[in-house]
């Protein structure tokens, strides 16, 4: 069950705006004054529905525009291209259409009747108000949209798909409520150029590719997380859309690996309530409910607060297998001017997997092929993977009146996770007696934790007679993560033999390694860096990005056995630099070209015959390509070549075998 759909204009500027009584004029008039409207920038709309015209340009102006959804039905815009102020650029987009722009304030615009269309006659009413902060235009949200388009960035900078120099993809949440998409792993499906290996049917094991490698980078609102917190896992009814940039990304990453970065953008608030709650039945006895409230905490909707939950419970056609699992998603926002936005939150899943796993072997012993039943389980009946990931975050965002953005964010992640697992994937049964198997055990727990931090300031200048933009930024995260150490998961005097696979049902003694831990293991990451972005635009049609990343890395690794033996190791990258650089010519209203230059670096523990770590690991992308936009950003289509290169991989030297020393 589902809210009613609001109008278009409600749902391209989500009901954003203030319409404030006409009567108040010349207050606006004496307000406007004091706004930066006599600023030229280079606006880009193109021709179509009015009221998505001006949500579009009132995200790309940073500024409030309100009318009455009434005033913009059926109405169509010329569209703009070029530079403008922004009381120019509000006049071209209404010609014609007998409305014009008054100013409202700091940074906001009310339309109305053009005077003369409406006769000359004095407005004596004041009409009835509809509040949103112009905070609402600028957070890109694709909520409540129609279409599949979105806007994104891979360089901190306000481009739309169009003006950034890599190939991107955008998973709407249109596109995520229309498919069903309930998982990252169901979104990676639909994005181009991604592939998602199912290693297991329980999905505990899936693996993201892209571009031959696989993908190691995945950030939230745009913060860098680490893989060991299982990003792939998440479900997507807390999350507005789904940013897939391929190609290296170490400018906004730092490290990881040249395949593609995805970037998981969270729901926010609205200044109106609103609510929806739906219920899912399907095959297998899945089921699952959610809820997804929003409202104001305030009469004036300065602060507010969104609240999602969801809950599934849910079999498989495979045998013994049950996953379970509880979704929380809250957060506050709150306007402490008009120009300065927190918002603070919490997102928390917990997922409860019994017979996860499935392997079972392929070949009898003989050589032929194995013939299973689809519903075969190959792991024991007691196997279970129980997962808690939660993320603490909060960001400040301010707008100053020069068009410069300043941003804030911190997040805390941790994943505790806790599996005891046996699969039957030793040896090779025999065809007639099922028998010759072995159960191979696993057991391992940990919670690893991260704590990020990003800053970045960013804006237009004016050089050579020319509007430009620049992108300031540092961040900072560190990784701990901490376990056991078990001597290969053997146990003495346990009996992994399967006796006859064909009729086995997962029945097996249940392993009890207490006692049996070795010592414990300690590893902690951390990673600074310092980045700039710089947009030149040379001309009307051509854009130059270039853009660097100066980063510092070291990690600590430290295990305590019980027998008092301790190992230490550290690895360091000090001074490391990224480079990034991108051409985007505009061929007209629909089509762009581009081409860039991309990279990223991971570092290596493994060590040459000198003992000595090896070099960083480091992707360079090369690419050329081609984006189009039509009916409004509605339809958009790109295609691309690239060039990846891999350099400093590390292979095994067979001649040379190093040991590790042993220190107090």
């Amino acid at each position: 069950m589902h809210t009613p759909r609001l109008t278009p204009l409600a749902r391209a500027v989500g009901s954003a705006v203030f319409l404030l009584s006409l009567a108040q004029t010349p207050a606006m008039a004496a307000d406007a004054a004091t706004a930066p409207a006599a600023v030229q920038a280079h606006f880009s709309v193109p021709p179509g529905d009015l009221s998505a015209a001006i949500a579009s340009f009132a995200i790309e102006a940073k500024v409030s525009v309100g009318a009455a959804a009434e005033l913009l039905q059926g109405m169509r815009t010329p569209g703009l291209s070029g530079s403008y102020t922004v009381p120019q650029a509000l006049a071209r987009l209404l010609a014609g259409t007998g409305l014009e722009a008054l100013p409202g304030g700091e940074r906001s615009y009310v339309l109305r009747k053009a005077a003369a269309a409406s006769g000359g006659a004095p407005i004596a009413a004041t009409l009835g108000e509809v509040a949103v902060s112009s905070s609402a235009l600028r957070d890109g949200t694709t909520e409540g949209r129609r279409g599949y388009a979105g806007l994104t960035s891979a360089t901190r900078l306000n481009l739309s798909l169009r003006e950034t120099p890599q190939a991107v993809s955008v998973i709407t949440r249109q596109q995520i409520e229309d498919q069903g998409l309930r998982t990252l792993q169901d979104v990676l499906v639909q994005a181009p150029g991604i592939t998602v290996d199912h290693s297991s049917s329980t999905r505990e094991y899936d693996q993201v590719f892209s571009r031959g490698f696989e993908v190691t980078s995945y950030m939230f609102d745009g913060i860098p997380t680490s893989k060991n917190l299982e990003a792939r896992t998440f479900d997507m009814a807390i999350y507005d859309r789904v940013e897939i940039i391929r190609g290296a990304t170490g400018l906004i990453s730092g490290t990881g690996s040249p395949s593609a970065a995805v970037n998981l953008v969270r729901k926010r608030p609205g200044r109106a309530f609103a609510a929806t709650a739906g219920a899912q039945a399907g095959s297998w006895d899945r089921y699952r409910i959610e809820g997804d409230v929003s409202t104001p905490l305030t009469a004036d909707g300065k602060v507010r607060a969104r609240l999602v939950a969801a809950h599934e419970d849910q079999r498989s056609f495979i045998d013994r297998y049950r996953q379970k699992k509880d979704v929380l998603y809250a957060i506050v926002e709150a306007d402490l001017s008009p120009s300065t936005v927190l918002s603070a939150g919490i997102n928390y899943q917990k997922e409860k997997l019994q017979g996860a796993g499935r392997d079972f072997p392929m070949f009898y012993a003989d050589g032929t092929q194995t013939h299973f039943p689809r519903s075969m389980n190959g792991t024991a009946a007691w196997s279970t993977y129980d997962r808690e990931q939660s993320m603490l975050f909060a960001t400040l965002d301010h707008y100053f009146d020069n068009d410069w953005i300043a941003k804030v964010a911190v997040s805390r992640s941790s994943n505790r996770y806790d599996a005891l697992q046996g699969f039957s994937g030793n040896g090779y049964p025999d065809r007639v007696t099922g028998g010759g198997m072995q159960l191979w055990l696993a057991n391992w727990h940990s919670k690893p934790q991260q704590t990020a931090l990003d800053a970045y300031v960013s804006g237009p200048f004016q050089a050579f007679g020319r509007q430009h933009e620049l992108v300031l930024g540092a961040s900072a995260s560190e990784l701990r993560t901490n376990g056991p150490i078990y001597p290969g998961w053997r146990l003495d005097g346990y009996d992994y033999t399967v006796p006859d696979i064909h009729a086995w049902h997962g029945a097996m003694p249940v392993p009890d390694y207490s006692g049996t831990r070795q010592g414990t293991s300690y590893d902690k990451e951390r990673e600074s860096g310092l980045y700039s972005t710089l947009r030149l635009r040379p001309t009307e049609a051509l854009s130059v990005i270039l853009g660097a990343r100066l980063s510092y890395w070291k990690r600590d690794i430290r295990s305590d056995y019980v027998n008092d033996t301790d190992l230490y190791d550290a690895m360091r990258e000090n001074g490391k630099i990224t480079p990034y650089a991108g051409l985007v010519y505009d061929l007209g209203r629909h089509w762009s070209a581009y081409a860039s230059y991309t990279s990223i670096f991971t570092p290596q523990s493994q060590r040459d015959a000198s003992s000595r770590f090896l070099a960083p690991l480091e992707g360079k992308n090369y690419e050329v390509g081609a984006k189009g936009e039509f009916f409004g950003g509605k339809l958009t289509t790109s295609a691309a070549v690239f060039h990846l290169r891999q350099e400093n991989l590390a292979e095994a030297d067979p001649g040379n075998v190093w040991i590790i020393g042993t220190g107090g």
